[in-house]
């Protein structure tokens, strides 16, 4: 299995092309909490043809080992251009779901030169009720593992059309976490900063969930708003509430071969 290294985190990562894109395009995909890189893989067969994609876990999460350092959606941020640095990708287009929503924005305000463009998958824009949530759950891990989580998410936090299979697949992400690591990123959540969203000038695209409650149409509007791009789209999806790249693999891969024909 192969890691890298990016600043002072190892780093689990697959690459579809690791001898080069086949185009001129490559995506990296930073994945949301109690997930890890496995989330984006029924949406690559869409991409995989034509571009180079690269998936990592997040430091403290999948196979990301935790080593007790504070992580913030900064420096998951900058993990990923030390991923892209490790693997010599001048630029990329960058691709996070929920809390990876946070971070690609950060990374498309931050650093203009390694993104070619910035797609948020049900972005969480920080709030006062985000805070006292994640607080909870870090408590909650930490005392009794990641079993009430696994017991609870799959089913609370998808839309009216996913399916058994699907909730088992997220049951199995989510089961699949250090509880420290989640914890720290519980705490990363719940501290972070909206980004500068004004400074986000690469090509965006917002996917939403019509029946997402993590990632409410509010928040997402207000994110797509606030970013100035030029060429950006907001595309929501029906039915789908906040595991968008699990409950409806298909239009996600289709909507991400859209958006890079248009770069």
């Amino acid at each position: 299995m192969p890691f890298l290294q990016a600043r002072t985190h190892r780093l689990h990562y697959a690459d579809s092309h690791p001898d080069g894109s086949p185009s001129d395009l490559t995506f990296i995909f930073i994945h949301g909490l109690g997930s890890s890189q496995n989330y984006y893989f029924p949406v690559l067969p869409h991409l995989t043809s034509h571009y180079r994609c690269i998936t990592i876990d997040t430091y403290g999460a999948g196979r990301s080992p935790y080593t007790n350092e504070t992580v913030s959606i900064p420096s998951i941020a900058d993990d990923i251009i030390g991923a892209l640095d490790a693997l010599k990708i001048p630029k990329a287009i960058v691709v996070g779901h929920s809390m990876g929503g946070l971070a690609a924005t950060d990374l498309g305000a931050r650093y203009p030169d390694h993104v070619s463009g910035v797609v948020a998958i049900g972005p969480v824009h920080p709030s006062e009720m985000l805070v006292t949530v994640m607080s909870k759950r870090a408590d909650t891990v930490l005392e009794s593992g990641m079993e009430p989580m696994a017991n609870t998410i799959p089913f609370a936090a998808v839309g009216s059309r996913s399916t058994e299979l699907q909730k088992a697949f997220i049951r199995e992400l989510v089961l699949g976490q250090d509880p420290t690591g989640y914890a720290a990123l519980c705490r990363a959540i719940a501290s972070a900063q909206p980004a500068d969203y004004a400074a986000v000038k690469a090509p965006f695209m917002l996917i939403a969930g019509e029946e997402d409650k993590s990632a409410p149409m509010e928040g997402c509007k207000h994110i797509f708003d606030q970013v100035s791009s030029q060429k950006k789209s907001l595309e929501v999806l029906k039915n789908v509430g906040h595991w968008h790249c699990i409950e409806a693999a298909d239009e996600v891969g289709n909507l991400l071969v859209k958006f890079a024909g248009t770069l």
